[in-house]
C-alpha cells in the first residue's frame, strides 16, 4: 500500500527549532523559514494556514517573494503618459490663455490649480472620499466569507505583511478592477459573488501585485491626466442637448421668438463646438497612445501572477469573465476596433502557459 505524499509547501522542520521547512512534494529540502506571523486581510481574518506560500524561496530566514518584473516597468509606463500629458495640456492650455487674457497672471493659474487640487483630493487615502467619489463599500458578509480564505492565500503567496491593506468592493460587472494608490485594494463585485475560491486567489494576487510593483502610480496618473479629456468629451456629447430641448420648446410655441432663440443658441453652441473639437482630436489620441501603455501594467500584474502558479486560474476567470460578457467597455478600444483588455490578457497568459 502507497501512502499519498503531503502536497509540496511549508510545514513545521522535522527538526524543531521553531523553523518551517519547504516540502518538495517528494522530500525535504534544505530551504527554511521562521514561522510567519498569522497574516490578516482588511479587519479580521484568520491566521493564513502555514502550508500556503510563495513558490520562490529566496533564503532561509528571509521573507519570501515572487519573481517578475520590477520598477522599470512602472518607470516606463510612466513615461508612456506623456501622449496623455499633451492632449490634457491641449485642453488646459487654452483654457488657461482665455481665462489669462479676462483676468491677468491669476487667471491662467486657475485651470491648472483645480486640476492639481483634483488629483490630491482624489489621492487622499480617505474611506469617505472612496466611498463617495468612487462608490467603493466593505465587503458584505457574504463576500467577506466567500473572500476570506483566498485573500489569505493570496497574502501569504506575495510575503505581504498582516493588516498592510484593505480589501474593498467596486459595484461592477467587469473582472478588472481599478488600481488605487495608498493601501487599498479593490475587487469587483462580480467577482467577489461569482468566482470559485482558487480563481479569486487569483485575482486577489493581480491587484495585490499592482500595489507591490507601484502599478497604482501610473494608472492613477493617467486618470489624473485624462481628466479635462474626459470633461470635455462629455460637453461635447452633451452640448446640443440644450438646442434640441429649446426646438421642442418653439414647436410647441409655434412663433417666431421660439425659433429665433433655437437659432441663436445653435450658433453659439456650434462656436463651441468648432473650438473644442480640434483641442479634443489632440487629446483623445494622446490617451488613446498613453492608454495602450497602461495596459501593459496589466499583463506585468498576469506576470507575476502566472509566477505565483496561478496563472491557469487566471486565465480560468478571464475567459468565464469573455464568455459572460463581464469585460470592460472603452470607448476608445470600441472606436480602433480592438479587442476588449480582458481578450487580450487572455491571450497573453495562455501563450505563457504554453511555454
Amino acid at each position: 500500500m502507497v501512502t499519498a505524499q503531503p502536497p509540496p509547501g511549508w510545514y513545521p522542520d522535522p527538526g524543531g527549532r521553531g523553523l518551517q521547512r519547504y516540502w518538495d512534494g517528494r522530500g525535504w529540502t534544505a530551504s527554511t523559514r521562521g514561522t510567519p506571523a498569522p497574516v490578516a486581510y482588511g479587519a479580521a481574518l484568520p491566521a493564513l494556514p502555514a502550508r500556503a506560500a510563495s513558490p520562490v524561496v529566496v533564503s532561509a530566514g528571509t521573507e519570501d517573494r515572487p519573481a517578475g518584473p520590477g520598477l522599470g516597468s512602472t518607470v516606463a509606463a510612466l513615461a508612456a503618459l506623456i501622449p496623455a500629458a499633451v492632449g490634457a495640456l491641449a485642453i488646459v492650455a487654452p483654457i488657461a490663455y482665455g481665462l489669462h487674457l479676462l483676468w491677468p497672471v491669476w487667471g491662467a493659474v486657475v485651470p491648472f490649480a483645480v486640476w492639481a487640487a483634483g488629483a490630491v483630493l482624489a489621492s487622499w487615502p480617505n474611506e469617505t472620499i472612496q466611498r463617495t467619489w468612487y462608490g467603493y463599500r466593505d465587503p458584505t458578509a457574504e463576500e467577506h466569507r466567500r473572500l476570506g480564505e483566498p485573500s489569505r492565500r493570496a497574502l501569504g503567496r506575495l510575503g505581504v505583511t498582516a493588516g498592510r491593506y484593505r480589501l474593498m468592493v467596486s459595484e461592477s460587472d467587469e473582472l478588472n478592477a481599478p488600481a488605487m494608490t495608498g493601501r487599498t485594494v479593490i475587487i469587483t463585485s462580480y467577482a467577489a459573488r461569482s468566482l470559485p475560491p482558487d480563481r479569486a486567489e487569483a485575482v486577489i494576487a493581480h491587484e495585490l501585485s499592482h500595489h507591490i510593483g507601484l502599478h497604482a502610480v501610473p494608472v492613477f496618473s493617467y486618470t489624473q491626466l485624462t481628466l479635462p479629456i474626459r470633461t470635455v468629451w462629455w460637453l461635447l456629447t452633451h452640448i446640443w442637448r440644450p438646442v434640441r430641448r429649446m426646438w421642442r420648446v418653439a414647436v410647441r410655441w409655434h412663433t417666431p421668438f421660439g425659433f429665433l432663440v433655437t437659432f441663436l443658441l445653435a450658433i453659439a453652441v456650434a462656436v463651441i463646438f468648432a473650438v473644442s473639437a480640434l483641442p479634443a482630436g489632440v487629446a483623445v489620441i494622446g490617451a488613446a497612445l498613453s492608454r495602450f501603455a497602461i495596459d501593459r501594467t496589466e499583463y506585468t500584474a498576469d506576470h507575476t501572477v502566472t509566477g505565483l502558479a496561478l496563472g491557469p486560474q487566471l486565465l480560468a476567470a478571464l475567459e468565464t469573465a469573455i464568455e459572460t460578457n463581464h469585460t470592460d467597455t472603452d470607448r476608445t478600444r470600441r472606436l480602433l476596433a480592438l479587442p476588449p483588455l480582458a481578450v487580450r490578457r487572455a491571450q497573453r497568459l495562455r501563450r505563457r502557459l504554453a511555454m
